[in-house]
């Protein structure tokens, strides 16, 4: 990951058309909703720049009962700590193709007969990429005995509550954060719904690869009455980010 960081914020483009509207409608005043964007901003700019500050203003301004949507893909649907050796089943998601498949706890020895090693998964040689629908066989370690599993990928809803959007940037490494580039291009806000949305560009080095992509996101910030963030969610172009590194997508 290059960790040289060109910040090139653009002024915020509040759209004023949304901001207009019956007085009867507005449930949120001009200061309260222009704190709000000022938190979004300070969300986005610290998840661009380091671990420290981005911890601090989920901390900061994440409700103790607020989620984030990071995105919905296609795969399994568990979560484990990439920066281990071994790869631990930390969390399996809710609703995915994982559950009643894995357990928390669960080390996996092999994958489709590659060793579930970090080094194959680094170099790419250990990859859980495919078409949905496809059976994967692998096999874990559970509670010091060896099973033998299956499961197909589907698609996948993740959301975290605030504990766990905390204890997974605790998990992160420090060293390997950050973009290339990023720029904030625009922010429109929804008083009646409290809402905040932000439109981004940014550019990362992958990590396996060595080549760098690029992508626009564009992320909602739902907020409740005292200025907490309630929802976050995001849109990216993975297809695009995908076909940067090399991979298409095909039937």
């Amino acid at each position: 990951m290059n960790f040289f960081k060109i910040l090139l914020i653009i002024p915020f483009f509040v759209s004023f058309q949304i901001f207009s509207g019956h007085h009867e409608e507005e449930k949120v005043s001009m200061k309260a909703m222009t704190s709000n964007i000022e938190t979004a901003k300070s969300w986005i700019d610290a998840g661009y720049s380091d671990k420290d500050s981005f911890l601090a203003v989920v901390k900061k301004h994440m409700s103790d009962d607020g989620f984030n949507y990071p995105g919905r893909f296609i795969g399994f649907g568990f979560i484990f700590n990439p920066s281990n050796d071994q790869m631990v089943v930390n969390r399996v998601i809710e609703n995915s193709p994982a559950v009643g498949v894995l357990q928390e706890g669960d080390t996996f020895v092999s994958v489709e007969g590659v060793p579930a090693t970090r080094e194959n998964r680094e170099n790419g040689v250990l990859s859980f990429a495919g078409l949905p629908g496809k059976p994967v066989k692998a096999v874990v370690n559970r509670d010091g005995e060896n099973v033998n599993v299956s499961f197909e990928r589907g698609l996948v809803s993740p959301r975290y509550n605030k504990a766990q959007v905390v204890n997974n940037i605790e998990s992160s490494d420090a060293e390997d954060w950050g973009a290339d580039e990023y720029r904030i291009i625009e922010v429109a806000a929804n008083r009646k719904n409290n809402v905040v949305y932000a439109w981004t560009w940014h550019k990362f080095t992958d990590d396996i690869t060595g080549l760098q992509f690029e992508e626009n996101q564009v992320t909602r910030f739902q907020f409740d009455d005292s200025g907490q963030v309630i929802a976050r969610g995001d849109m990216s172009e993975e297809a695009l980010v995908q076909s940067q590194l090399g991979f298409k997508v095909s039937r």
